[in-house]
């Protein structure tokens, strides 16, 4: 299965949409985080993209347990520095300030493996007011834990047969954000129920968990990520500081894929709009 896909050469992008499998074929060459390393998911997404690699993920490999989370490997929070679930949601949010059991916290923070990573446990990554609020964010993400062994991201075109696409990713800016909003709502006239943005989702839970829940629905929606500022930090230099990613479910994908001829994309107003930049 070849798919080239026309909403990325009418748009104008430089990249090709990325997408995500699950399989239990592990990919040949695949770029993979060492088992027990910690690493940001989302750069890997960014040699994906950028380069047109293939990275592989496992339960060993994932590098982060906010990815496991995000892409379908289940809740360990056991693994993470914070060790709990109730750490975790400590982290997310104030840290020791907002700790129901501060002595318990406090001594997690000193176990950290850094001096960077015991500050960030002590004070907290600030994303959520509160723990309170960081339990009811972990219950309203989806959660997967996946049977299969490995999770996949690959060039959207080199896709083999028989693999199933859970999600298509669009590495976009704020023009092609315009591009596939459109087209997201084209053959419906709504105006907001065909998009949606993940706020405050990390950047892998907006390109995973988040758009397999809505291939799930009645109505799926596109979702916007990338507004993770860990993850926008940590891929700054590869992918620029105008980007964002737009993903959407392979049959959203398919039906957007069939917007293309006849819409805005052959104007003249948007072939002027991208040839001005």
């Amino acid at each position: 299965m070849t798919v080239q896909s026309a909403i990325a050469r009418a748009a104008g992008f430089a990249t090709e949409p990325v997408a995500i499998v699950w399989t239990d074929t592990k990919p040949e060459g695949a770029l993979e985080f060492r088992p027990g390393v910690w690493g940001c998911v989302m750069w890997m997404y960014a040699r994906v993209a950028k380069d047109k690699k293939t990275a592989v993920f496992t339960r060993e490999t994932i590098g982060c347990i906010g990815a496991a989370l995000g892409l379908g490997f289940g809740r360990p929070f056991e693994r993470h520095s914070a060790k709990s679930e109730e750490g975790f949601c400590s982290f997310l949010s104030n840290g020791i300030e907002g700790a129901q059991d501060r002595a318990a916290y406090t001594a997690v923070v000193e176990s950290g493996r850094d001096e960077r990573n015991k500050k960030v446990l002590a004070r907290g990554e600030r994303l959520l007011k509160n723990p309170e609020v960081a339990k009811a964010f972990l219950a309203a993400l989806p959660e997967y834990d996946i049977k299969e062994q490995y999770i996949v991201m690959m060039p959207l075109s080199q896709v083999g047969d028989g693999e199933e696409v859970k999600s298509v990713v669009f590495l976009a800016d704020a023009d092609q954000i315009s591009a596939l909003s459109i087209l997201a709502n084209y053959g419906t006239g709504t105006i907001t129920e065909r998009v949606t943005v993940a706020a405050g989702a990390s950047g892998c839970q907006a390109i995973g968990a988040c758009v397999y829940a809505e291939g799930e629905g009645e109505r799926p929606r596109a979702v916007i990520g990338l507004t993770d500022i860990t993850a926008r930090r940590n891929v700054r230099k590869m992918l620029g500081k105008d980007k964002l990613t737009f993903a959407v479910p392979y049959s959203m994908f398919l039906e957007m894929e069939t917007y293309v001829p006849g819409s805005f994309l052959e104007s003249d107003e948007w072939k002027e709009l991208i040839a001005s930049e």
